[in-house]
């Protein structure tokens, strides 16, 4: 009886094995397992079973971290699971996915642990050209992140710049950190390319170059040395010309002016009759005139004793000549006495000229 039994859980058992291992074998793992964060994103993508392309299989995909797993697709037709809302910048983080098929799942395929920061690739930098005074001027503008911003996951970010005459194969290139950049050397008017990819985490990992984009250098603002001396030999013989117009002007005036304003040589002797008949009558008279003689009269009086009439009438003859005399007399002394005022007028008058 016992090894009746025996018998029968053996066979039980492995009748479970067996019907295990084919449900097993029922549902195929995924296929290519894969990867990709592209601007901090983060995608698992995988094919279908091989020899497998009459059915139709469902996928399981879950984040797992060092203490939990979080199912992100679950039960989905799709070849792909998006995870970038589900974890965060900086950590360390699993992917896994399985097959489904009629409620029956295959073994978990796994990847390796990773840190987004450390596989994501980078798009290409956006780029604009502009040309002024005979320089190009590029102008970079970071790719958009999925999640956060270049500057905040990358803390070194540079730019690796290309740039080349249209038409020709060597290229130049420049590392910049500046996102706006001149490029050196250029011609003017010359037609230029440029592409540009960023270099960003420790190990200057490459992003995508952007297109190629030209674009015509402007003329140079630079003045070439023949046109400085063009310039300053013009300039010189307009000064030159301007100085002898400036003298032939002031020279025919000044001959104009001599003809309507001559300046005539006179005799020194006219000059000098000039030049005192100019000076004030009474000025030149009080300069000429001497001192003023007195004009007076003899005034001689006889006086006798009268003895007779004849006497008497020759004394009042005499009388009589005597108010005569002494009204010549008072005639005289009034014209003197009006001479010394005219005298005395005189010389008030040459006092007050020669105060003046």
């Amino acid at each position: 009886m016992k090894t009746v039994f025996s018998c029968l859980s053996v066979g039980s058992l492995f009748y479970i094995v067996c019907v295990g291992a084919v449900l097993t074998e029922s549902v195929p793992i995924p296929e290519n397992v894969t990867v990709k964060s592209l601007d901090m994103g983060l995608v698992l993508e995988w094919d279908p079973p091989q020899n497998t392309t009459n059915q139709l299989f469902n996928y399981t995909a879950e984040l797992k971290t060092w203490r939990d797993i979080e199912p992100v697709c679950v039960r989905s037709s799709s070849l792909s699971c998006d995870f970038t809302n589900n974890f965060s910048t900086f950590g360390l983080y699993k992917l896994r996915v399985r097959t489904e098929l009629h409620g029956e799942t295959s073994d978990w395929v796994e990847t390796g642990e990773f840190a987004v920061d450390k596989i994501t690739e980078i798009s290409a930098p956006h780029v604009e050209l502009s040309s002024r005074k005979g320089q190009t001027e590029v102008d970079i503008t970071d790719p958009p992140m999925r999640r956060s911003n270049l500057r905040h996951v990358f803390t070194q970010v540079s730019y690796l710049i290309r740039f080349w005459k249209k038409g020709e194969a060597k290229k130049e290139e420049l590392i910049r950190e500046q996102n706006r950049v001149m490029l050196p050397n250029v011609e003017p008017l010359v037609n230029y390319c440029v592409e540009v990819a960023v270099l960003y985490s420790y190990n200057k990992k490459t992003s995508q170059f952007s297109n190629m984009t030209c674009l015509t250098n402007s003329p140079s603002s630079e003045v070439e040395p023949w046109f400085i001396a063009v310039v300053l030999l013009v300039s010189f013989l307009v000064v030159l010309v301007s100085i002898v117009l400036i003298f032939l002007a002031m020279w025919y005036g000044y001959k104009v002016c001599r003809m309507f304003f001559p300046d005539p040589n006179l005799p020194e002797n006219l000059k000098q009759f000039l030049s005192q008949q100019s000076q004030p009558p009474i000025l030149s008279a009080m300069q000429e005139s001497t001192q003023l003689k007195e004009h007076f009269h003899e005034l001689r009086i006889f006086q006798t004793e009268p003895d007779s009439s004849q006497d008497k009438q020759q004394i009042e003859g005499s009388g009589i000549q005597t108010e005569k005399d002494e009204s010549c007399t008072g005639a005289d002394v009034t014209q003197r006495s009006e001479e010394k005022s005219e005298s005395a007028s005189t010389t008030s008058e040459e006092q007050h000229l020669l105060a003046a």
